[in-house]
Order: C-alpha cells, then structure tokens, then sequence
C-alpha cells in the first residue's frame, strides 16, 4: 500500500475520500455511502471523512475470502462464568483452525469497543429482564453503529446480593443492607451490568448507590468475591452461579438476560455459528444446572436493532 501525502508533509496514518476511492477502485459515491451506513471505519472531523490506516487494512483483510480476520472472533462485554465456560471449550474444540477469545471489561466498555470495531461481538447486560429485550434494544441505540447490529438472546440468570459467611441469607433484610452504612461492597466498574441492576435496587429501596459504602474496585465477579473471602468486603452484587461455587449465602433480585450483539456480517461467519450451537448443545445445560441459576433457551432469537 502506497503512502499518502497531504501537501508536502507524509502522512501514514489517515485517507481522505479521494485517496480511499483509489485505493479501493470505486467512486467517491461509493465510500460516502459505505461511511454514512457504517461499513467502512471511519470518523468525520469539521465535515469531512477522514479514514484510519490501519483500521481499513484491517476491514479490507475482514472482507477478503481466507482474510486473516475470517478466523477470529473478540468478544468483549459482560462477564458470566457459564459463557467463559462455553467460550473457552470452542476454542480448544478449534485448536489452531481459528482464535476465538473472550474479554469481559463490562457492558459499556464492551460496546464502546464493539462500536469502534476493536471487538467483533458484545455480551450486554443491563439490569432486570423485560419482554423483547426492549432494555437493551434502547441501550443499543445510543451507539454510532448500532444500525448495523443484530441482538441474539442468549440466556438468562439469577442475580443478586452475594454475602459473607457472617450472614445468614434467609434471615437479612435487603433494605437494612442497603442502608448499613458500616458494610463494605465490593464495586464492580461503572460500565458493568451488576452495578446498574444494584442502582436500580438502590432506587426501588429509596436510598442511592453513592451512599453505599464503596470500599474497593473489582472489575470480575470472582475478583469481588475474593474481596469478600479475604474480608476485604462484606458483599457484592454478583450471581448465584458464583454464590454457588463459592459457598457463600445468597440473596436472589433479579432474572438478568445475557444477550449477544455484533454485526450481521459477524453473526454470519461459521466461527459465531459455530459458538452460538454450543450454547444450545445439552452439554451446555448440564454445566448450567450444575452451576445452577441460570435459564437456556432451546433456540436462540435473533433481534435487529433498528
């Protein structure tokens, strides 16, 4: 690829619409419509588009037949211990066929990387299940790309407060934990989903999250939980599965979906085939009945964003 001046002064990193449309051999119509639809990374600065060079090697090596981006597949998101689970068995089922890896960094982050096509796909969660994943779909539409993305629903699972072994769960009041000043939670980070469902039960309790005592930052399930086995905490907001594994006492709030969200030409390669048929594989609910709390579904849906 050759290199790209602007004036006298090289330039590597950027195209302009010009300098695209002749790399690409098609007209300047083209790349303004494949920009405006998202199908092209770039971004607009005072009006005009402007192209990132290596993000457009990396799409021009997505789109071509035995591309090196046709075997890989980044998810980022959500972080749930039965899809780590599910994702880690596909990877060694594909062995060096193919990369497949998963990033839990919480929802938000993992649509902001889903958004500017530093991951393939997201895991989202985003508090209390409703019909139709209409939460969610709302979510989704705050993003640049979300035109482009189809949601698959995935699963579902309990989700609550997760105690120490001080506590016995069949004798506390949420309330009166949410209002005891003197317990330390172990936060997750902002842009995850337990710390918006446990906003939202802030909220419904009438008290607020910036009230509760925040005493450390955890950005994994497991790592908050470790908090609480090294008395670093007294709670958490987490899941059963992880209440479960670590023998801790458990308070149920809430059926919280797990849905997946790429774009359509992702949810059409043979490697995102090939993970969402293991989710429906009866090996799958077996691990989730032994982990328990979680709920699978025997076909998974799929949802355009519009």
């Amino acid at each position: 690829m050759s290199d790209v001046y602007f004036g006298d002064k090289l330039n590597n990193s950027f195209l302009t619409v010009p300098e695209l449309a002749q790399l690409l051999h098609v007209n300047e119509k083209k790349i303004y419509k494949l920009a405006g639809e998202g199908d092209i990374p770039g971004t607009k600065i005072t009006g005009k588009w402007i192209f990132p060079r290596h993000l457009v090697e990396d799409w021009i090596a997505e789109n071509s037949h035995g591309g090196a981006m046709s075997d890989r597949l980044i998810i980022a998101g959500s972080d749930d211990r039965l899809l780590n689970q599910v994702c880690n068995q596909t990877a060694v089922e594909l062995q060096q066929s193919a990369l497949l890896s998963y990033s839990p960094c919480g929802t938000r982050h993992g649509l902001r990387m889903l958004d500017t096509r530093r991951a393939d796909a997201c895991f989202i969660n985003w508090g209390q299940s409703d019909v139709g994943s209409r939460r969610h779909l709302g979510l989704l539409r705050g993003y640049k790309n979300h035109s482009s993305w189809v949601l698959v629903r995935c699963l579902q699972r309990t989700q609550g407060l997760i105690l120490s072994r001080k506590f016995d769960s069949d004798d506390v009041d949420v309330n009166v934990l949410l209002n005891d000043n003197s317990l330390r939670w172990a936060q997750r980070n902002t842009d995850s989903g337990s710390e918006r469902l446990l906003e939202d039960l802030c909220a419904a309790n009438g008290c607020t999250y910036q009230d509760l005592n925040l005493s450390t930052m955890r950005n994994t399930e497991r790592s908050a939980v470790g908090a609480i086995n090294t008395g670093n905490a007294d709670l958490t907001c987490g899941t059963q599965a992880t209440a479960h594994e670590f023998q801790l006492p458990f308070i149920p709030i809430a059926e919280v979906s797990i849905d997946m969200v790429m774009t359509r030409r992702t949810y059409f390669r043979t490697l995102t085939q090939t993970l969402l048929n293991n989710l429906v594989q009866e090996s799958t609910t077996s691990m989730a009945t032994h982990m328990s709390g979680y709920t699978l579904w025997d076909k998974l849906d799929v949802v355009a964003v519009e």
